[in-house]
């Protein structure tokens, strides 16, 4: 690693893998630092008993790709790697409705027609299409026919999935294959049908020169003495267990929602002319879990969720209730962790009680702690059957806050689901309606688990653009309000719920932000 460069991104998901490729194209001195390894075809688990191993943590286990931290009010899970959440996301690539861009305090430059041309620039790397119609997958029948049941009409999603013969990508020329219909694009696809951020977008970027450090986690990051707008980036070596640092004229932070926003807070005390809205707009996107159990309608059953891309399809209630509901699904060998959904005594051992104990910690304000391999060990369960999973995303309140706790200073996030309560409760109602439609029992998983505390996988907010300073930490262009070369570009500058999967409006906003910094730069 060479000491400075022309930029340094941290993180490199859909935010820093879209900034490092196109700074990278016009020629700049790109430094990506991401705390996550690199991740091959042959290295994601295929077992259940290697699903613990998943679990990240700096010292423990670093090789690790999910990042579960338990908060106050809440549990979130992110991923580690290179290529980021696109390495264990379901690859639905939707946009989000224009009437969301018209709520406070989105910036006024930033609309859907605004965005339009940007998503259509995400399409050349992520190259969406629907299921074929000719993988006649049991799952989308199964799934139509619940739908036509319930009196509703269930549409194919646009997934970043190949569907075709071997080929090189044609942004990154990446070798990859065809989708195998294996069910576990949640848990890395072993023969890159994804068309993930590392195969495609940084591919792209490091065949134009930029560095990509993985195992490097950014820790600091202050303003350089003596040279106005220029970054000190501190990071943390965890494959050698040394400290370092970098310095750049531009700072691109792209850690995701929660990482660039505890990044800004724990070094807010060099960091004092941040704006007071740091830490707010906090949503986990409406995320709740339903299930359907032993579906017996006609047409429903033997749905085999296990095959196929994890999530193919759509019901949307959105005009009415302000919410989606997809279909998923995983490998039938990973049924058990359906089970650990449904049940509190699904661990055992010791870890168990560990988890227990860092739980009610949290209570005391000792926030933001991993979830270890040594505390998620499953206990042996038979098949649970035929079972549909619905992924239920709608657009919540996004009135969480993002904070250090009083006295221990850890990470935290205050969040209240009764501040959703009618988003929640209309997601129950219509789960049980579709389960009641497949002649299935319904099962709502809101905060159900080991831990009995809601999760989400789609955290947003904490860094919120606005046009007002007092109110947003970044402008429309993801710049830091008062800090020249100091930018945003992820998930924690969206500061409302988008009702959709966000990732390709997280990279929408991030291909505008660039475009902005490259034009204002001369490149």
């Amino acid at each position: 690693m060479k000491s400075t460069y022309d930029a340094v991104v941290v993180g490199s998901g859909f935010g820093g893998g879209v900034t490092a490729c196109r700074m990278a194209e016009r020629g700049m001195k790109v430094c990506v630092l991401e705390r996550g390894r690199r991740f091959g075809p042959g290295d994601f688990p295929d077992r259940p008993e290697q699903a613990p191993l998943a679990f990240w943590h700096p010292t423990l286990n670093p090789g690790g790709m999910l990042d579960l931290r338990l908060m106050k009010d809440l549990s979130v899970i992110t991923a580690a790697g290179v290529g980021g959440g696109s390495l264990v996301y379901a690859n639905v690539q939707l946009r989000a409705p224009a009437d969301v861009f018209e709520e406070d305090p989105w910036p006024e430059a930033i609309t859907r027609a605004e965005l339009d041309p940007y998503y259509d620039r995400t399409e050349l790397a992520l190259d969406p299409h629907e299921t074929p119609a000719s993988s006649a997958l049991d799952k989308i029948r199964a799934f139509d026919a619940m739908a036509e049941l319930a009196g509703r009409t269930a549409t194919r999603l646009p997934l970043a999935v190949h569907f075709g013969e071997n080929r090189r990508h044609p942004f990154s020329d990446v070798f990859q294959q065809g989708c195998q219909n294996l069910g576990r694009c949640d848990l890395g696809c072993p023969v890159l049908a994804k068309n993930t951020v590392d195969i495609t977008y940084l591919a792209r970027a490091e065949a134009h020169g930029a560095e990509v450090y993985p195992l490097h986690e950014v820790l600091r990051i202050e303003p350089t003495v003596g040279s106005p707008g220029g970054w000190r980036i501190g990071f943390r070596d965890l494959q050698y267990r040394i400290s370092g640092s970098v310095e750049a004229p531009l700072l691109v932070l792209a850690a995701g929602t929660i990482g660039s926003s505890r990044l800004l807070l724990k070094n807010q005390s060099r960091l004092g002319g941040l704006s007071a809205a740091l830490g707010s707009r906090f949503s986990g996107n409406g995320d709740a879990l339903a299930l359907a159990i032993n579906p017996s309608a006609p047409g429903v059953s033997d749905a085999h969720t296990e095959c196929g891309p994890s999530m193919t399809s759509r019901i949307d209630y959105t005009a009415e209730r302000g919410f989606m509901v997809a279909d998923g699904g995983l490998p039938g060998n990973f049924g058990g962790l359906l089970a650990a959904v449904r049940e509190v005594n699904a661990l055992t051992g010791w870890g168990r009680v560990v988890l227990h104990v860092k739980n009610a910690a949290t209570k005391l304000g000792l926030t933001d702690r991993y979830v270890t391999h040594r505390n998620v060990q499953l206990r042996r369960e038979e098949p649970i059957g035929d079972t549909l999973v619905f992924l239920m995303i709608g657009r919540d309140a996004a009135d969480g806050e993002m904070r250090l706790t009083p006295v221990f200073r850890c990470f935290d996030i205050r969040w209240r689901k009764s501040d959703s309560a009618q988003l929640f409760s209309g997601m129950r109602e219509v789960a049980g309606e579709l389960a009641r439609a497949a002649g299935a029992k319904s099962f709502f998983a809101l905060d159900a688990g080991p831990l009995g505390k809601f999760i989400t996988v789609h955290p947003l907010g904490g860094c919120p653009m606005s046009d007002d300073p007092a109110r947003g930490v970044t402008d429309d262009q993801g710049r830091v309000h008062g800090y020249e070369g100091l930018y945003v570009l992820d998930g924690s500058i969206v500061p409302t719920a988008l009702g959709v999967n966000p990732s390709k409006t997280i990279a929408a906003l991030a291909e505008r932000g660039v475009e902005h910094l490259l034009r204002q730069r001369g490149r």
